[in-house]
């Protein structure tokens, strides 16, 4: 059958099923090589003998020497990133960029004219410029202090000495941005050390690398840190540089790791594969998944300070970086798609930006589909709006261009689609849909004592109660949109049965999340809850048609037990149980109030805290939203399907990834989180510093937490004993879930092991051995933790460490133990 003959079949009364009820209801009711036989030669001799009588195989002279170096490079290197590694930085950057998109959202919302991409830019780099300021200010004093340094001679603990003496504190207001210099200057001293490792004992090839540009074998200050330490600040510019275009920009992504003009130059120096390139370039947190921007940002910085060791200075030879590494041309066509070095620049010519596009579009599909009056389905206003969802997927959208397909796949999402709605559209039925939307008491987004009604909403008026009808029937073409790109193989994009049924299915879904209940037929499947739900709306309405997320209408009223909230994973690394003890819970069940979000595309959870629907004076953090999973709203909502599965991100819960359509909740519990208790933005964290053969494991415990172990150390009466098996069971109940993964994770990443199996026996080992060290501490000085716990800091840090690990069959030596005050980066 022919495209256009099938396509012409579905405008007949046989073609898809509408998910709608009908307007009489709407008024009436409530509703993987040939085997590959890689031929292994048949060896009829035994190895290592001469088939013939008087002949023997001689040695060859290259016995691969150059393999052993590539081979030494690329170990040396691999160490090199993991030991820099740091997933607090991480963290920190993530913060940052949540931060600085509440600041960009609030700053749009006080104005009825949305900010110019440039004015959001110039006002963004004010609210950075401290933090910009200061690492110059650091990296300038490193560059003083060890330009004139004599080093030769120096010992590893002497140069630590001098490089902590060079150290100033950052005279910060925000204690943000003094984490990010912090983390930023932590991998300026990893570099700094492997420098002068290199020049004092350097491998061949990086000594090669060295002649050409750097001259480290002669005055190490002013011939190779001086030099270096001036190129490490200016990627540290651009990595913050980079953090604004993210926040301007919201689908900015870099390259993949085989394409980023710095990788190849490592690769190259290592001699590695394509195949290991891909891995080797930055692999997620698990095997296939995705990482979050902030983490892609972290480790792209942490190559290219691979590659200021490996490349020698510009337009000087014999080093990798005089050598013209190109991007390849199709990716200038994807402004997605950002390499390290063009992350600072904004450049508003050719390109758009592609969430601009699509909230306009957007706005104007709504427009069209309230006054839209033809006898036929609206294929034409569907045609116009799918070129800007097409935009945020760049590679889908080159690879459409490259073959040709895409203005048939915009028509094979089209006509379906029209064909879905068209008895539902035109003025007279979205007055309709606009009245059950406002007769419904649960759509409205207020709270009791809160004289919040529909003007949180943007429906004071006519203009605004049409709003929510267009804008709800866009949502679910978007969001169909969407989910058939993601869902169909690429050669399916192509038959018109297999997009015209995935349109129907994902269809159905969409309208039962963006439609009120009342509008659908009673008997639909896909409808998100039991009984009568809410509606998903585009927030906030102060900056539409620019909006940044959704929110559900009804704020969801349940009790949470303990049973449950112990099991419900919190982004740190815990459970909800241990957020709520912290911010004050102490009976169980509790009575919560559950707020729902949904991104938009380019949406960041710093967004989520720009809600004009909350209560005055109710400042909320990136913190308290977490994923809404199936899985999570089963438990905590009884509802399974408000959920929807995890996007694979890398790195801490709420990435910035901002996948579209990923749904997250926030608790409200009497007055909190009103009143806000610090907490460790990390609970666990696994330090591998591969080129001291070290391995630390942090414990970060809230105050709350410190203090039940402090009072399980103190003699109670009447035994007046201590109760050390409850301190023991509380440290292991925070480290059992995540620690061996996270240990087998780091070794993997480094040149530790290659073999999964033995990763994960030498983490075994390391865990068991930490639960000993702990009891040994216990025993021993567990004086010291309540000394801690004492001090006026916040919280307490206990700090594993383990030296000499090797990945061989050697025993695990009892770790050393220490607990700090206060949460600290070790």
């Amino acid at each position: 059958m022919r495209t256009d003959s099938y396509l012409e079949d579905q405008h007949g009364e046989s073609g898809s099923v509408s998910p709608f009820a009908g307007l009489r209801q709407i008024v009436a009711e409530s509703a993987a090589g040939s085997a590959s036989t890689v031929a292994e030669a048949d060896h009829e001799t035994a190895a290592g003998e001469s088939p013939f009588e008087s002949l023997f195989v001689a040695e060859s002279p290259f016995s691969g020497e150059q393999y052993n170096e590539a081979q030494e490079l690329e170990t040396v290197t691999r160490d090199f990133l993991e030991s820099i590694r740091d997933e607090d930085f991480e963290d920190a950057l993530e913060d940052l960029l949540n931060e600085g998109a509440a600041r960009a959202l609030a700053d749009a919302q006080q104005w009825s004219l949305a900010p110019s991409e440039s004015e959001a830019y110039e006002s963004l780099e004010q609210w950075l410029a401290p933090l910009t300021t200061e690492w110059e200010r650091t990296i300038d004093g490193y560059t003083a202090g060890l330009e004139n340094a004599n080093l030769e001679g120096m010992s590893e603990q002497e140069f630590d000495e001098l490089l902590e003496s060079l150290e100033s504190p950052a005279a910060l207001e925000n204690e943000l941005f003094g984490k990010i210099v912090r983390g930023l200057a932590n991998k300026a001293k990893g570099l700094v050390k492997q420098a002068v490792k290199f020049a004092s004992n350097p491998l061949r090839g990086v000594a090669d690398l060295a002649k050409g540009g750097l001259g480290v074998l002669k005055g190490i200050g002013k011939g190779l840190l001086g030099p270096l330490l001036r190129r490490l600040k200016q990627a540290g510019l651009g990595l913050l540089k980079g953090v604004l275009k993210k926040l301007v920009r919201p689908l900015t992504r870099l390259l993949p790791a085989s394409v980023r003009p710095f990788v190849p130059m490592i690769t190259k120096a290592l001699g590695v594969s394509e195949q290991e390139q891909e891995e080797f370039g930055g692999s997620g947190e698990d095997e296939g998944a995705e990482m979050g921007f902030a983490s892609e940002l972290s480790r792209a910085f942490d190559n290219e300070l691979a590659t200021l060791l490996l490349a020698a200075g510009p337009g000087e030879s014999g080093g990798l970086a005089g050598e013209n590494y190109e991007t390849p041309q199709y990716y200038e066509d994807l402004e997605a798609f950002e390499s390290f070095e063009d992350l600072g620049s904004l450049e508003a010519t050719a390109r758009g930006n592609p969430v601009d596009e699509l909230d306009l579009a957007r706005a104007r599909l709504a427009a069209q589909l309230t006054e839209y009056s033809g006898a036929e389905g609206p294929v034409g206003p569907i045609q116009e709006f799918l070129p800007a969802v097409l935009a945020i997927r760049p590679l889908l959208k080159l690879g459409l261009q490259v073959t040709g397909a895409r203005s048939a796949l915009i028509n094979l999402l089209a006509r379906p689609l029209a064909s879905l709605i068209r008895g539902i559209i035109g003025p007279a039925n979205v007055r309709r849909i606009a009245t059950v939307v406002g007769q419904e008491p649960d759509t409205v987004i207020a709270r009791a004592g809160v004289g919040l009604a529909f003007t949180a909403l943007g429906l004071e008026s006519a203009t605004g109660e049409l709003s929510i009808p267009g804008e709800a029937l866009a949502s679910a073409i978007e969001a169909t949109a969407l989910r058939v790109l993601d869902e169909l193989p690429e050669e399916a994009m192509t038959d018109p049965l297999q997009v015209s049924a995935a349109v129907q299915r994902l269809f159905s879904e969409a309208v039962a999340a963006y439609l009120p209940d009342r509008v659908l037929r009673s008997d639909l499947p896909e409808k998100e809850t039991t009984q009568e739900g809410g509606l998903w709306v585009m927030m906030p309405r102060a900056t539409g048609p620019r909006y940044r997320f959704r929110r559900y209408t009804r704020v969801l009223r349940v009790p949470i037990t303990r049973q449950a909230a112990r099991v419900l994973p919190w982004c740190d690394g815990g459970t909800l149980e241990q957020y709520l003890l912290d911010i004050g819970v102490r009976r169980w069940p509790v009575q919560a109030e559950v707020d729902l979000y949904e991104t938009l595309p380019g949406s960041l959870v710093g967004h989520f805290t720009r809600d004009e629907t909350l209560p005055t004076g109710e400042n909320p953090v990136p913190q308290e939203y977490q994923l809404l999973t199936p899985e999570v709203a089963g438990i905590l909502l009884a509802e399974p399907r408000l959920g929807r599965p995890a996007y694979r991100v890398s790195g801490s819960a709420g990435s910035t990834r901002g996948y579209p359509g990923q749904r997250y909740y926030r608790v409200r519990i009497g007055q909190f989180p009103a009143r806000r208790t610090p907490r460790p933005r990390r609970v666990v964290a696994v330090r591998w510093d591969p080129t001291r053969s070290r391995l630390r494991v942090l414990i970060r415990l809230s105050e709350r937490r410190a203090r039940i172990l402090q009072a399980h150390l103190q003699r109670s009466a009447p035994a007046g004993q201590k109760d050390l098996p409850a301190v023991l069971n509380a440290l292991r109940e925070t480290l059992h879930p995540r620690l061996r993964r996270a240990i087998t994770q780091r070794l993997m990443r480094s040149s530790a092991t290659a073999d999964p199996a033995t990763a994960a026996r030498l983490a075994a080992r390391l865990s068991g051995a930490t639960m000993t060290g702990l009891s040994n501490f216990l025993l021993q000085r567990g004086a010291q933790l309540t000394a801690a716990v004492a001090n006026s800091a916040e919280g307490i840090t206990v700090v594993i460490t383990f030296d000499g690990v090797s990945a061989g069959g050697h025993p695990v030596a009892t770790p050393d133990v220490a607990v700090h005050p206060g949460w600290t980066h070790a």
